[in-house]
């Protein structure tokens, strides 16, 4: 028999859901399976499938070391190439990191290992459990760089993703774009993914495969050619501000798939460099940004 304490990372979590993942390598009716036979129970008693797991629960298999470790696969030990993190702010519960171009936020089918979050983890690892991994609360696209927070434990996911859901956390970007905006302004529309380019469509029209977008900026300088803008995102949609200042008639400067003006050797000109919680402030201003504000005059 094995028997597992319900810590403050486990808390909270169905019983089939954290079971799904303790047990992750075998399917849920075989889960099931062994909640109705009572090979599993929660403090010595039967569970439903929907407990709700309570701080210092036991949850008992009842099986042999070796059946369970056979409904088990193997942790994963992470190995990102630099772990090196460029850290902004870190209490018991957040992580805040300036994501540089060119790296993934998150895993995808081309690169697993080599990723801001497996950094994370990396970094993070005393934290890590069978059932839990410090993950992000928001993403940025790989070309784009700035601010991402991890949150640190289950209930600080669970809180920062409900303040990110009800808008409650403030992100804000700069962006370098072509032309010269209005002081400030807004675009509200309606966003269409085109999965097979990886590119977003924005109209005034609503359709069903639609996102309602909004996106406010203001202009910080200009000097005609390119002007700095600052835009907070009030949705977060894929590729949202891309899309929005395309729309609007000013792509960002290296942003060449959105219709940006192309500069060698360099990348779209957007950073996501301050988010606001409540009364708190972080911020961290992008270098390549700055290097082309001073070179343009735009300072």
């Amino acid at each position: 028999m094995r028997v597992i304490k319900v810590t403050e990372n486990e808390m909270d979590q169905r019983l089939d859901r954290f079971l799904t993942k303790y047990l992750n390598n075998t399917t849920k009716t075989n889960i099931f399976k062994l909640i109705r036979k009572k090979r599993i129970k929660v403090n010595g008693k039967r569970a439903e499938e929907k407990y709700f797991l309570k701080l210092d629960d036991e949850i008992q298999i009842h099986l042999h070391d070796n059946a369970i470790e056979e409904l088990m696969k193997p942790l994963v030990q992470y190995s990102a190439e630099d772990v090196e993190l460029d850290v902004v702010y870190e209490d018991d519960d957040i992580l805040i990191v300036n994501k540089p171009v060119g790296l993934l936020t998150h895993p995808d089918s081309n690169e697993y290992k080599n990723t801001l979050s497996s950094k994370v983890q990396v970094y993070l690892k005393h934290l890590s459990t069978r059932t839990f991994k410090p993950a992000s609360i928001q993403r940025l696209d790989k070309n784009t760089s700035g601010l991402v927070i991890f949150g640190k434990t289950y209930s600080a996911l669970k809180e920062y993703n409900a303040l990110m859901r009800d808008r409650k956390i403030g992100k804000f970007y700069m962006a370098v774009v072509s032309g010269k905006p209005k002081d400030q302004g807004q675009v509200k529309g309606y966003l269409v993914k085109d999965e097979a380019t990886n590119k977003v469509k924005i109209s005034s029209k609503s359709s069903d495969e639609s996102k309602f977008v909004h996106t406010k900026y203001k202009v910080l300088s200009s000097n005609g050619t390119y002007s700095l803008l600052e835009v907070e995102l009030l949705t977060g949609r894929t590729h949202q501000i891309r899309g929005s200042l395309a729309y609007a008639g000013f792509p960002i400067v290296g942003d060449v798939k959105y219709g940006g003006e192309k500069l060698k050797g360099q990348n779209q000109l957007l950073h996501a460099y301050k988010v606001v919680i409540g009364e708190n402030v972080y911020e961290k201003r992008s270098d390549a940004i700055n290097t082309f504000v001073k070179q343009h005059n735009l300072d």
